[in-house]
């Protein structure tokens, strides 16, 4: 019955994603939305955490803002004119996608929720705005502090469920720099970008992961993974997280050289942040892990991940395509 109750309310997130994307005007996005919304929310819940309830209310309260915005750019564009009406859903989207300025709430959200539904946030949740803001122009501003937020903002985190909402913020910051340009390349970005957050998503679910502090008591190879991950996640070459921001680099290069150059910079900074966060924690490690025993078949798995991360090679026809 529990199984049936959430394949119900995850199709509803699917499917309002996918009326989102393929709408043809704002009206169906915005019903596209709800119905994401609607089924979100009861996911939300559903999870024993005590704080789940709390950040359930805090992202209906943001989003519901978000679609109030839509509607009336959407419903009342004679009444309110096209230039209104264009700010509305552009902040409406920048709402929804919660990059700056109105990313303060997700950080918070995040930090209330079950892996399982943070993974679904991180991934999902953004697709379809970002998706819409391919169509807007004049980023440039919003991508500049939306890196720099993502950047900054996870130093001295010890919850790991707020360091991966600051660096998705920043690798939001990326996407959307290239989006409005190639929709194609953004896609891959974001195809990349899913796949780090599944993989951490479950290896802190399944090792029961929630603070800096417990990579103390964690095998150095679990913490080692982990860091290589991070490392693959932030553009470390030659890894797999680093083509998609190769190629991005590659194109703003003739669109933009301040914001190429800038999003160089945070990077670099943000492999430095990566390093020093796990540097105290390797070493410290302890090399019998008493958070979890470890099976084969964990270690299997999350050797299996670490491969791919690290062999970034073979995927770069992949992203030259």
């Amino acid at each position: 019955m529990l199984f049936s109750y959430y394949f119900f309310f995850l199709l509803g997130v699917i499917l309002g994603s996918l009326i989102t994307i393929s709408s043809s005007s704002w009206l169906t996005a915005w019903v596209g939305f709800e119905l994401n919304l609607i089924s979100f929310i009861p996911l939300i819940f559903s999870s024993k955490l005590s704080s789940s309830s709390e950040s359930g209310i805090k992202y209906f309260f943001v989003q519901s803002i978000g679609s109030m915005f839509i509607l009336l750019g959407g419903i009342f564009p004679l009444f309110i004119g096209m230039i209104t009406t264009y700010y509305f859903v552009y902040f409406s989207l920048l709402i929804k996608l919660g990059v700056v300025p109105f990313h303060l709430w997700f950080p918070s959200v995040m930090e209330g929720l079950s892996w399982e539904m943070a993974f679904i946030l991180l991934t999902w949740q953004k697709l379809a705005p970002l998706i819409l803001l391919a169509s807007f122009e004049g980023l440039s501003l919003i991508i500049l502090l939306t890196v720099m937020v993502g950047c900054l903002g996870g130093f001295n985190q010890t919850s790991l469920k707020k360091l991966m909402a600051y660096s998705s913020i920043m690798h939001m910051g990326w996407m959307l720099s290239v989006i409005p340009t190639s929709l194609e390349v953004g896609m891959k970005y974001y195809f990349v970008y899913f796949f780090f957050g599944l993989v951490l998503c479950m290896i802190f679910f399944f090792w029961n992961l929630k603070r800096l502090e417990q990579f103390l008591c964690c095998s150095m190879f679990l913490t080692m993974s982990i860091l290589l991950i991070f490392l693959s996640m932030g553009g470390f070459p030659p890894m797999l997280g680093f083509f998609p921001k190769w190629v991005v680099i590659n194109i703003l290069l003739w669109k933009s050289m301040i914001l190429a150059v800038f999003l160089i910079f945070a990077s670099l900074v943000n492999l430095y942040f990566y390093s020093r966060l796990f540097y105290s924690s390797l070493f410290l490690s302890s090399y019998v892990m008493s958070l979890h025993s470890f099976s084969s078949k964990n270690e299997w798995s999350l050797l299996l991940c670490v491969s791919v991360s690290l062999m970034g090679g073979i995927f770069y026809p992949f992203f030259m395509i």
